[in-house]
This record gives C-alpha cells, structure tokens and sequence, in this order.
C-alpha cells in the first residue's frame, strides 16, 4: 500500500512539473512530441498517466524496459535513448529542417528509417555523349489524344534493382531500372478502364546529351508533364515512379503469406498545390492500408532544404512521388505492389474522382 502511494505520488508529481515546465518556460509538449509521427512520444506521456491511471495499460505497447524517468526524458527533451537520431536532431541546428518530414507514418515508420534518396548513377556524366538527336532509335512515340485520364512518367529514368542485375553491386541500369514498373502499372490501369499514357522519355540521357546535371532532372522530366497536360485536357491522375535506397528489411512486407516491397508518397512543399496533393496522397495511402496492412510506409513532405521540394507537383494538384521498393527487392516483390497501387488508384478514381467530375 505504501509502495502503491509512493509511486501514485511520484507520478502526480512527474504530471505537474511537466505542466510547470510548459507552463513557466519556452518549451511546450507540441505534435511534434506527443502526436503525428512521434508515437514513442505519446506513449511515454501515456505511460507516466498509467501509473495513476490503470485502464490505460491497455492501449500501450509492451516495453518492459519503460521507465519514468526515461517517459519524462523524452517528453521534455524529445530525446529517446533507444533511437541515436533523437540526440542529433536535437543537439545540430538545422539538421531536423533537412529532414523529410513524416506526414501519415506507416506500419513500423520513424525517424530510424526515414526514406534514402538515391544518389546519382556511379558513371552519371562519366562516359562519351555523342550529338546525336535526342530522340533514340528505339523510343516509342507518344500517341496525340486527348482522353488519357492517368499519366506515368520517371524523374530519375535508371534507379534500378539489384535482384535484376544480379553481375552488378550498383543498383543504375539504362536497360533494367524501375521504368518496368512504371510501363506495369500502366497496364494494370488500362485493364481496370483507365486509359493511361505512360512517358518513354529517358531523363538521364537527355540530361548527358544536354549537359546537364543530375540534380536538373526534374526540369527535365518537366518538359514531358507539361506536353501530356496539353495533349490531354481530361487528365485527373499523375504519378512520378522511383524507389527508394534503403534495404530489404525496411521496403519490404510479408501479406497473406507473400512478400510484397514497401512503397511510399512524396509531397513537395513548396508550391501551391501541396495541400491538395497531400490530400490524395492521404486517400491512396489509407485505401492501400485497408487491403494491404503495412505495404505503405506512408506520405512523407519534402521541402527545398530536403530536395526539389516542388516536384512538378506545382503543375497538377493530382501528381504525386511514388517510391516503390528498395534496391533489394525482387522483381515479383514489385510487382505485387505495382498491382495493388493499381488496384487502389481504380477504387479511387472509380469511386471519389469520377462522382467529383459528375458534380462540377
């Protein structure tokens, strides 16, 4: 009984100097450190009312190495000691500013496996770039309509897989790269009566034809998002196909038995359209989340600091990243993703889309 007081006492006590601090000080429990992405923050806030409160043991997750002193360490300093990011995100000014920020966390998302941009291509820029034409011999030609609903396109044209280059450690192939996965889902649209046209475009090349540099690919890439929009005045869906660089066990996800690679949305901030893109990259997200528990690894937002931060998302409010996999997954891996993005994107388009266009 004496135990139980002491410990009720110690955390009422915990609870008002926290209060206290908030109150009498610069620094105050904000969404970054008890809500959003930071989960281990809200369960350490829970933790500390538990104590008082029994009924909440039930909603919080087993850490049987939880503390009170550690739950009001990282309530008031959002330092976690099991995660080393948290003492440089707090200790280096800016580096948390360069960070994406996790706007919908995913199954097993956090600031321990935030997404890895690719770098670019090891011989990006290394090899003879004659002054042929930019077209290549063997590209096929955009088909002028002006029906297509969904729109396919690859800023960085050579992220590629390992499993696929199974003679290569470096994941950059011209001739095996994730524009299969682009050409597949457009596929996958097509059968479920979204007519689709997928970009054939080679960015990299024509940024070594050009000149360029690697980091000018978005331009580039625009010039092909701005000839679909004025080709087809019906578009309503957009998506950007990469992957991402980290490893097989953070891009990948066994449902029903079988592995499927992880995907996730990027939003850029820094153009007007982000709240809209935002918004439909939240809808794919949770639709993906009720079939496909854990394939998602969520939407993430990035500004200049972290990137392009725009993305050409400035130009159609429904253009999002899509990063799918990792460079370890395999090609079946992607491929049960790409069909069940697909299968998503139909339930949205056919559902909210279409009765949004029926209303205007």
């Amino acid at each position: 009984m004496i135990k139980f007081a002491a410990r009720s006492s110690l955390s009422v006590i915990a609870v008002f100097f926290i209060i206290s601090v908030i109150a009498f000080s610069s620094l105050k429990i904000s969404s970054f450190s008890l809500g959003g992405t930071e989960s281990s923050r809200t369960d350490s806030f829970l933790y500390i009312m538990s104590i008082e409160n029994h009924s909440l043991h039930s909603i919080l997750p087993t850490q049987p190495d939880r503390s009170l002193g550690k739950a009001a360490l990282e309530i008031l300093t959002n330092i976690n000691l099991a995660d080393m990011k948290t003492f440089l995100f707090t200790e280096i000014p800016g580096l948390h500013a360069s960070s994406p920020k996790i706007l919908i966390a995913g199954q097993g998302t956090d600031f321990t496996n935030l997404p890895i941009e690719s770098p670019p291509p090891q011989d990006f820029g290394l090899e003879n770039v004659t002054d042929e034409p930019e077209t290549l011999p063997n590209e096929e030609k955009k088909e002028l309509t002006n029906d297509y609903i969904a729109f396919i396109y690859h800023t960085h044209t050579w992220e590629s897989f390992l499993p696929l280059l199974p003679e290569s450690n470096n994941p950059s192939s011209k001739e095996k790269n994730v524009t299969i996965l682009g050409k597949r889902l457009g596929e996958k649209l097509q059968e479920k009566g979204i007519k689709t046209l997928v970009d054939t475009s080679d960015v990299q090349e024509k940024l070594l034809k050009r000149g360029m540099k690697y980091y000018q690919s978005y331009t580039v890439a625009r010039e092909s998002v701005v000839e679909a929009m004025g080709q087809n005045k019906q578009l309503q869906l957009m998506f950007d196909i990469h992957r991402d660089s980290a490893r097989k066990n953070v891009t990948t996800k066994e449902i029903n038995g079988k592995p499927y690679a992880k995907l996730y949305f990027v939003v850029g901030t820094a153009h007007p359209n982000y709240g809209k893109n935002f918004e439909f990259a939240s809808k794919l997200h949770k639709l993906l989340e009720k079939k496909y528990p854990g394939i998602s690894r969520g939407v993430y937002d990035k500004s200049k600091a972290e990137g392009n931060g725009i993305y050409n998302q400035d130009l159609f409010e429904h253009n999002l990243v899509v990063e799918i996999g990792g460079i370890d997954n395999t090609l079946e891996e992607l491929n049960r993703t790409v069909d069940a993005l697909a299968e998503v994107i139909s339930d949205y388009y056919w559902g909210e889309a279409v009765e949004a266009s029926k209303n205007k």
